[in-house]
């Protein structure tokens, strides 16, 4: 036989023996190596294999725990209170198809990748996320709390001092969360909390010479309602305080800020349009109307201010302050040439509210609400299919609105200064609603 030909049979074996050892890993049946799964190396193992190993491992993933910590405070959280599985079929897939797409150079190239320098997926998890925002909720109910400006006491006139405030970074944690889900081991997670500075301090005060009280005023709230009663203590904390400058404005909206779970108020009843429904912050304007009635006592300019549509029983009609973050706000002016602070406290079932400033006032304030009339509500009738013929039944006792005008006396020793009409307002009757039946009678006959 020819050299030529031999040397050529012999190019061509090195060919299909170079061939067959680059190819070769085109049709393996197992999970290429340098793969890994949540950290852990799966490359080698078929898919068979892999779906045992990750189901051993979701077995492993619910019996352990997770725990939450800042200071002293520990959560444990259960992977399976979350509804906790791994995707298996997923996973699976995913793992699988390294090195099996795109065409046979994208394919080589995918597979030395992974051999030399690895390949690393996270683990594919299904998690209820309803359950973990709620179980975030209650993590931030224990965790939040607003700081206390320095402030004097209301009810003893003595400085009490700023104290930080600390706020759960719910959007940082729930990632962390999740990736502690994926990790085949227990955890011990810190939680990220972010600490609030106060924004007055004593030494502000001691150089404001803020010291006299120049009004104060006081409403009863039922502390067996736990929300209202929460969302009282929270908008009143953040209002305690809040020094205003002379010439400047105070916005309850933007000092309070929005009324959303996210911010700490809770669900409770409130008043829209006329009807008592539950909403977040419930409670909220009891703390505005305390504070309105406040203002109107020290003699400070009301800037904005809105009754509510139905009478309230925490204050007198005419002397409320209904607000709504982004459309109805209460403000007020400091109309005088020193700085003013409000103080808010809550003490069992009281909200008392005052505003302190450097001086004694020199003049006595009077609010009187006249021209009352009554509005009788209207006697709404609708048909009952229950109800027989003549029977009537009151499903609503209605109740009367008013009208009334409010209006602010200063004097000075016993001379009156001035009088000004603060609001003409207007509170909306509840109607009376009544029942009227319409089925016949059981004798009665249809027969001509």
């Amino acid at each position: 036989m020819p050299r030529w030909i031999i040397g050529i049979a012999v190019i061509l074996i090195v060919i299909l023996a170079g061939s067959y050892v680059l190819l070769r890993p085109l049709w393996d049946n197992r999970v290429y190596a340098g793969v890994s799964v949540g950290g852990i190396h799966v490359g080698g193992t078929s898919k068979a294999e892999l779906s045992q190993m990750l189901t051993l491992w979701q077995q492993q993933q619910l019996t352990k725990n997770i725990m939450l910590y800042y200071g002293d405070i520990r959560y444990r959280l259960h992977p399976g209170s979350l509804d906790f599985a791994i995707d298996i079929d997923a996973t699976v897939e995913e793992a699988w198809n390294v090195g099996r797409r795109g065409n046979l150079v994208e394919r080589l190239k995918s597979i030395r990748s992974a051999t030399s320098g690895g390949y690393r997926l996270p683990l594919r998890i299904r998690y209820n996320e309803s359950k973990l925002d709620a179980q975030i909720d209650l993590w931030r109910d224990s965790i939040d709390r607003p700081f206390r400006n320095a402030a004097l006491s209301v009810l003893t006139g003595s400085v009490m001092a700023q104290e930080q405030g600390r706020k759960l970074e719910v959007e940082v944690l729930r990632p962390l969360v999740v990736q502690a889900l994926r990790t085949p081991e227990a955890v011990n997670l810190p939680l990220p909390v972010k600490l609030l500075e106060p924004d007055i301090t004593v030494a502000d005060i001691q150089q404001s010479g803020i010291r006299q009280k120049l009004a104060s005023f006081v409403t009863v709230y039922d502390a067996a309602d736990v929300n209202r009663t929460a969302n009282i203590k929270l908008a009143a904390a953040k209002i305690n305080g809040h020094m205003v400058y002379p010439g400047r404005v105070f916005s309850f909206n933007q000092i309070v800020g929005p009324r959303e779970k996210s911010h700490g108020f809770k669900e409770a009843l409130e008043i829209v349009e006329g009807e008592f429904v539950p909403g977040i912050g419930g409670g909220v304007c009891q703390v505005s109307s305390t504070l309105y009635n406040v203002i109107l006592m020290a003699n400070m300019g009301v800037v904005e201010r809105y009754n509510h549509s139905k009478p309230l029983g925490y204050v007198s009609l005419g002397r409320d302050a209904t607000v709504a973050y982004g459309s109805l706000d209460f403000k007020f002016i400091n109309n005088t040439d020193s700085p003013v602070m409000i103080m808010a406290q809550t003490d069992e079932n009281r909200l008392i509210i005052g505003l302190f400033g450097d001086s004694q006032p020199t003049e006595t304030i009077e609010v009187l609400t006249l021209d009352r009339q009554v509005i009788s509500p209207a006697v709404i009738k609708r048909q009952d299919p229950e109800l027989y013929l003549g029977e009537t039944m009151v499903e609503k006792q209605g109740k009367p609105g008013y009208e009334i005008t409010t209006v602010r006396v200063v004097r000075r020793g016993d001379k009156e200064v001035k009088r000004e009409v603060l609001a003409k307002d207007t509170y909306q009757p509840d109607n009376t609603v009544i029942k009227v039946g319409m089925k016949l009678p059981p004798f009665a006959s249809t027969s001509p």
